[in-house]
């Protein structure tokens, strides 16, 4: 069978099952949920109750500031080395790393202070000056310890820099997906004791203008798609791995490459459901956001563009 021929069967296999696994989730998506989720919610708290549910709450996030620090970096050594006026957009991401590095640590503590309900730490000048200061920290230690083995390998590091960046940057169809659909998390429906609100992921909810004068947190109503799911789902960035180093083309660094992700993305899904958060169709739509992401700027970057590296 062709190269070619392989490519179309994994693709009509990756539709047929996202197409199954969607169907069954528009139709059980409350009934997974109440199986799931409502053993780890007790009246009165909006948050869940089970320590894996939240540690995933709070740490799921990482792969998708990880990478773009990461990637960032990379941009400043190869904008450094051009010289002239390339170094003042080398102090530009200088800056983005620095933010995303920030970022991987302060969204693990605004879920953490949420949970413990104590949100008013973050609005403390001392936390956002040591969230920076951690960004900073970790950029220069990127620079320094990885500088010269990055800039020795760019061939291969600036289009898995810019496959990251692009991929990562998708997460803003997410943001502009959730607020239009409005769509009520389970755990908000359970906090306020009326289930009423379910609407299907295909449905633009309501709840959020009916429920407006009850003052509740607009967090109550980004159910669809789920962010956390999508950010986690950046982990599938280590399938570029084998494309880019010779070393790792052997047949069971590949599959690991696909196994490492896939494992850790389902995780995050699974506890997502689980903690009320999101429903069945709102991880599964995250994640595949995510891996479509990532895929398709692998193949603009690593395989359409390559040459021009």
């Amino acid at each position: 069978m062709s190269k070619r021929n392989r490519q179309y069967m994994a693709v009509g296999l990756f539709l047929l099952i996202f197409g199954a696994l969607l169907a069954l989730a528009t139709v059980y998506d409350l009934q997974v949920s109440f199986l799931l989720a409502s053993p780890n919610l007790v009246p009165g708290r909006y948050f869940s109750t089970s320590f894996p549910c939240n540690l995933v709450e709070v740490a799921a996030m990482a792969p998708i500031w990880g990478f773009a620090t990461f990637a960032a970096s990379i941009l400043v050594v190869y904008l450094h080395h051009k010289g002239g006026a390339a170094r003042v957009l080398a102090l530009l991401f200088f800056g983005l790393s620095v933010f995303a590095g920030s970022s991987f640590l302060r969204d693990m503590m605004k879920y953490l202070l949420q949970i413990l309900d104590r949100e008013e730490v973050m609005r403390q000048i001392w936390f956002k000056l040591a969230m920076t200061a951690f960004g900073l920290v970790v950029t220069v230690l990127i620079l320094a310890l990885a500088g010269g083995w990055i800039q020795a390998h760019m061939r291969q590091m600036l289009p898995f820099a810019l496959a990251i960046i692009c991929s990562c940057c998708c997460f803003l169809f997410v943001e502009l997906i959730k607020n239009p659909v409005g769509r009520m998390r389970f755990r908000a429906m359970h906090y306020i004791g009326d289930y009423s609100y379910y609407t299907p992921w295909y449905q633009v909810s309501s709840a959020r203008a009916q429920l407006g004068s009850l003052g509740l947190d607009r967090d109550y109503f980004k159910s669809f798609p789920s962010g956390h799911t999508f950010s986690g789902s950046m982990a599938y960035l280590v399938i570029l791995l084998p494309d880019l180093f010779e070393g790792l083309r052997t047949k069971k660094r590949k599959i690991l490459s696909y196994v490492v992700p896939i494992t850790y993305t389902g995780l995050v899904a699974f506890f997502r459901v689980a903690a009320g958060a999101h429903f069945f169709s709102d991880v599964l739509v995250g994640g595949t956001m995510g891996f479509l992401a990532v895929q398709f700027f692998r193949w603009l970057f690593l395989h359409r563009l390559w040459r021009k590296f």
